[in-house]
């Protein structure tokens, strides 16, 4: 079965900044932790150190250890190498999923993407983002846009490559 999030739903955060993680999306990090041990629940690392948007991009374990092995192929010393280090080591975090299949935003995290009493979780494939219901759609999906400038008549299936695309 294709592991992929999918979807976007608004959970709502209590004070202590629990939020539920949806059902789907629980299924896809359980999944995608293979190597926890046996009886603990999955967890999951949440990127924030890019600053230019209003979300945080969430990664399953798999996810985020191949990501540190395309960083490990790189030079060291090479900038680039360092600022995906620091994305994916310092500014991250690596979260537990409680046994009700909640997460903690501490209060850190959630004023700095303007979180109050609910967060978005929206699918994106290999990761999803949590946001705020407040946050532009602009700055968080750029699906209006691309439409936009498509001519029209033209499906969104045309973006894809040439080779993977189906037939419509």
């Amino acid at each position: 079965m294709e592991q992929r999030f999918r979807g976007t739903s608004t959970h709502k955060v209590d004070v202590k900044g629990r939020v539920s993680i949806p059902a789907d999306f629980r299924r896809v990090l359980d999944a995608c932790d293979p190597d926890r041990e046996a009886g603990t629940n999955p967890h999951m690392i949440l990127c924030f150190g890019d600053g230019r948007f209003p979300y945080y991009t969430a990664y399953t374990a798999q996810g985020v250890a191949e990501m540190g092995e395309m960083i490990e192929d790189m030079d060291e010393g090479d900038p680039h190498r360092e600022a995906l280090e620091d994305y994916f080591y310092s500014q991250a975090e690596t979260i537990s999923i409680d046994d009700s299949g909640r997460l903690i935003l501490n209060a850190a995290l959630r004023s700095r993407i303007g979180i109050t009493d609910q967060a978005v979780f929206a699918g994106k494939g290999k990761t999803f983002r949590i946001h705020s219901p407040a946050a532009p759609e602009a700055a968080t999906s750029r699906l209006g846009q691309v439409l936009a400038d498509l001519p029209e008549g033209v499906p969104i299936t045309s973006l894809l490559p040439k080779k993977r695309r189906s037939v419509d």
